[in-house]
């Protein structure tokens, strides 16, 4: 038999397997002659010669010897019974009453054991990832399966040490059939819960570590009663204290990571990954956002905003901060934008997207203005100077008038939040003169005023409202520079912010170098603007735009 393919051994094996299957309702007497003289044995040691990968004769035979030891595991005559006690916390939909049994319901855990013995022996991704597929399948046949093999043998919990072992297609399967249970069953499975933290916390693979860190969060977002189990497990505790290791780790390096090119190595995918998984656990929980402060954990959370690949939940960690501490959450976003270099664009983009988030909500408002954020805002300002000339300034010669104009929208963006709707903050505003010193730092963009003095005039022939200046701008064959474009979009933005009519512009990273090109927001400003004027019959610019004018602010 040795010498035979493995695939030949058994498509013999499943005409006998099948024989003995067919003929148990009729009598289990071969099913037992089977057993008794060492058919699992000879079962388990010809399905483990599957040890590389088969072709499609192989694979039939090799699915229809699973698929038949598979159905014997219901094949038996004494019937299985667990104590159907729960004493951990459940979800609230789930229901551990035992309905009658079924023909599908596990009798015999011999069959079954071959499927858990040749886990944990095979290293062929494929012949592991069926067997994870064939328990499922019995769980499929009859829920309460699941009980009865889990809280018997509890094979699953104990797969999981054996995972850092096996190949990532069978770690991947695994963790999906652990999701299954809490997804299809609305089980908590806590003792493999335990076993998967244990793992983690082991960490003697990164990348098993990180497929474990996933199934977590994945779990963990089916209810909120996870947020309260793993911070009782410990499993927040340990994440903040890893969490704090890398972060000195990373503060060492002097942000010498956080270049786009950076290969995502195992390491640092492990590391995204536990801040994902803090994220979960801290959204919609109060006490653990507590926690992650009484741990001193915010200092360090901060230096994951200089990676790229961290940002984006660091961020988001933060926000959960505010909800405790709002004014701590400003002050350090505040202060990345303000120490900021000039080429971390997106780092300014991504902070002042978080700020807007923030800013919906009163207490945010208020905490932006006591922690200098409108000081803030207009230093972002200050350092755009001539970031709109054309061609722009030295310092802004390498950065698309499409990303400078990105980033003038969401500063306005934030400081019109900020003001909006909040008589506090306007009167803030109004009396510390932070309405000059915004004209100050437009006027000094750029597009109002050349390198060497004012841009060459632009000829216009007839006197036209606003808004089809407007549209001029946007949609006509008539070419407007650039930087006429830029005053459009400015003044139309102010213009909204003193009416109160500001809508959410669409974003101007689209770069505005293709001649005759206008961004985003500038269109919908245009289709806004005349709507308007179509609703009130009269042009909102009554004066209109005629003759050769610059548009400049100190004018």
């Amino acid at each position: 038999m040795d010498s035979l393919p493995p695939w030949d051994v058994c498509e013999v094996l499943n005409i006998l397997l099948c024989f003995v299957k067919n003929s148990y309702p009729v009598s289990p007497a071969l099913l037992s002659e089977f057993e008794n003289n060492g058919g699992y044995q000879l079962l388990l040691k010809v399905l483990l010669r599957h040890d590389g990968p088969t072709d499609g004769k192989g694979d039939t035979s090799l699915q229809e010897t699973l698929d038949i030891l598979t159905q014997f595991t219901v094949c038996g005559q004494t019937e299985l019974k667990v104590s159907g006690n729960v004493a951990h916390p459940q979800l609230p939909q789930f229901s551990v009453e035992q309905s009658p049994p079924t023909g599908n319901r596990v009798r015999n855990l011999k069959a079954f054991q071959v499927l858990e013995s040749l886990f944990r022996k095979t290293d062929n991704p494929s012949l592991g990832q069926r067997i994870l597929l064939a328990i499922k399948s019995i769980w499929t046949w009859d829920p309460m399966n699941f009980f009865l093999l889990e809280w018997s043998l509890q094979p699953i919990s104990q797969f999981v040490g054996l995972l850092p072992l096996k190949p990532p297609p069978i770690q991947t399967q695994f963790f999906q059939l652990v999701e299954s249970v809490v997804l299809d069953l609305s089980y908590i499975p806590h003792d493999i819960l335990k076993e998967i933290q244990t793992l983690v916390k082991e960490n003697a693979d990164p990348l098993s570590t990180s497929m474990a860190l996933r199934c977590l969060c994945n779990i963990s977002q089916r209810d909120v009663l996870f947020t309260d189990i793993f911070r009782d497990s410990g499993l927040l505790g340990m994440l903040l204290a890893q969490l704090r290791k890398e972060a000195k780790i990373l503060r060492r390096k002097g942000g010498a990571q956080t270049s786009g090119g950076q290969e995502h190595t195992t390491e640092r995918e492990l590391v995204s990954r536990m801040l994902k998984m803090v994220t979960v656990l801290l959204v919609g929980s109060v006490r653990n956002t507590v926690v992650l402060r009484d741990y001193g954990m915010v200092p360090y959370i901060k230096i994951f905003l200089d990676d790229a690949l961290y940002r984006t939940d660091t961020l988001r960690i933060l926000e959960q901060l505010s909800v405790v501490n709002p004014e701590e959450y400003m002050s350090i976003v505040v202060g990345a934008l303000c120490s900021s270099t000039q080429g971390e664009l997106d780092l300014k983009l991504d902070l002042l997207k978080s700020l807007l988030r923030l800013l919906e909500h009163p207490r945010g408002r208020s905490a932006f203005r006591t922690s200098s954020g409108f000081n803030g805002l207009l230093s972002l300002l200050s350092d755009m100077e001539g970031s709109l000339r054309d061609p722009p300034s030295a310092t802004w010669s390498s950065v698309s008038r499409g990303r400078a104009m990105d980033l003038l929208s969401h500063t306005l963006h934030a400081m019109a939040a900020a003001l909006h709707s909040d008589p506090t903050n306007s009167s803030f505003f109004h009396k510390n003169s932070l309405f000059e010193k915004l004209a100050e730092d437009l006027a000094l963009l750029g597009c109002f005023a050349g390198q060497r003095g004012r841009p060459a005039p632009v000829e216009l022939h007839e006197a036209r409202s606003f808004a089809e200046f407007l549209n001029a701008a946007v949609g006509s064959a008539e070419l407007l520079p650039a930087w006429l474009k830029s005053c459009i979009w400015i003044f139309r933005f102010l213009d909204q912010m003193a009416t109160g009519s500001l809508f959410g512009l669409g974003s101007c990273s689209r770069e505005l170098e293709a001649e005759g090109s206008a961004p985003t927001c500038l269109q919908e400003t245009a289709r806004n603007h005349q709507e308007e004027t179509d609703d009130t019959g009269q042009p909102v610019d009554e004066k209109g735009m005629a003759g050769s004018q610059w548009l400049d602010a100190t004018e």
